[in-house]
């Protein structure tokens, strides 16, 4: 199975499970990269306000086209209970060319149920699976059987 790890991380711990993901899959690792500079407080308070607002964010290109993948594998940093900008922005450009999608989330402390039902709105079909990650735990290096599970479930899941 083709795999594309597509994520946005603002602070490095979506990064993280990103990168382990994308080993674990043997998949190539797409980041999003905003034109907003989302740094410093000021940066975290508007990340939010557009969450909140859901705001599109102004991408750079991407270099890969989910198209060309069997599954498509999305990470977000929840803002506001929600997914961030990067990533509803790259959903509504990308939902159609993608054929199956599976989500996950990092989080200070809630959000993740409301989230994976927001992605599953703009890309029009169900997850084939989610997986949520407190930031203590990806920063403590205590997720590793979270990721095992979740690899497990999509790669168990038939397309």
């Amino acid at each position: 199975m083709k795999t594309l790890v597509v994520f946005y991380s603002r602070t490095g711990h979506t990064r993280s499970v990103a990168q382990r993901l994308a080993s674990r899959l043997n998949a190539d690792l797409e980041e999003l990269k905003e034109r907003a500079d989302r740094t410093g407080v000021f940066g975290f308070l508007k990340g939010g306000r557009d969450a909140i607002q859901k705001r599109p964010a102004v991408l750079y290109p991407v270099r890969k086209n989910p198209a060309d993948y069997d599954m498509v594998i999305i990470g977000s940093p929840i803002w506001a209970f929600t997914i961030c900008p990067a990533v509803r922005t790259y959903l509504s450009n990308h939902a159609s060319s993608i054929k199956r999608m599976a989500s996950f989330c990092t989080h200070g402390g809630g959000g993740p149920s409301k989230s994976y039902t927001e992605a599953e709105k703009l890309l029009g079909k169900p997850l084939a699976a989610t997986l949520a990650l407190r930031d203590k735990a990806v920063k403590r290096g205590e997720c590793d059987a979270a990721i095992t599970a979740f690899v497990g479930t999509i790669t168990a899941t038939p397309a």
